[in-house]
């Protein structure tokens, strides 16, 4: 990962992953226009959703998708070429999949809502009976988000994660609640049933 002006860049192999900073407004037409001939990214095909901290996953199969760009899902997943896939996060968890053998990539926007609906596992799982990837041939980063110790939340939210089933999922401080949706979204993909 080399860290750049505008956030972080990862190259590896044919696959080009970038993280924002504030530098980059991407609901900008302007400043993505800007980072795309900047890095290197396809601009005019650029894929992305409108987001609504769900789990639903758009499958990008052709050119003809761009077209489709507004969509509601939170989760992106194609095997094209020079289709660049955009998620917005702030707070949420963006997690990033792919595999070289298979040349597929996938993006996951994981709020809360959608770390509960295991948007990951769906991700993998997708990836596996769609594209006849391998578990073990799939990378996964997990995207800088809030952290455990800024995400407060309700007691209500920390009951209802508890069916999950994910050890140390947050942390009590002075009787209040923080969510840490890292260890959850990794925990989840540690166990996916495919």
């Amino acid at each position: 990962m080399q860290e750049i002006v505008d956030g972080y860049l990862i190259n590896d192999d044919n696959i080009k992953i970038a993280f924002t900073n504030r530098n980059v407004d991407a609901k900008n037409s302007e400043d993505m226009k800007n980072f795309s001939a900047k890095y290197g990214f396809n601009h005019d095909n650029i894929v992305y959703n409108t987001q609504v901290h769900g789990a639903d996953v758009r499958i990008v199969e052709s050119e003809d998708n761009v077209a489709e760009n507004g969509k509601e899902a939170d989760g992106l997943i194609t095997s094209l070429q020079a289709i660049p896939l955009l998620i917005f996060t702030a707070d949420c968890v963006p997690v990033v999949f792919y595999d070289k053998k298979q040349g597929v990539v996938a993006l996951a926007h994981a709020g809360w809502r959608g770390t509960y609906g295991n948007i990951a596992g769906e991700m993998v799982n997708i990836m596996i009976a769609n594209y006849g990837c391998k578990v073990e041939d799939i990378k996964t980063i997990i995207g800088p988000s809030v952290s455990v110790d800024n995400y407060e939340v309700s007691y209500d939210l920390i009951e209802k994660f508890a069916v999950l089933e994910v050890e140390g999922y947050y942390k009590e401080i002075d009787g209040k609640y923080y969510l840490d949706l890292w260890k959850l979204n990794k925990e989840l993909l540690k166990n996916v049933v495919y």
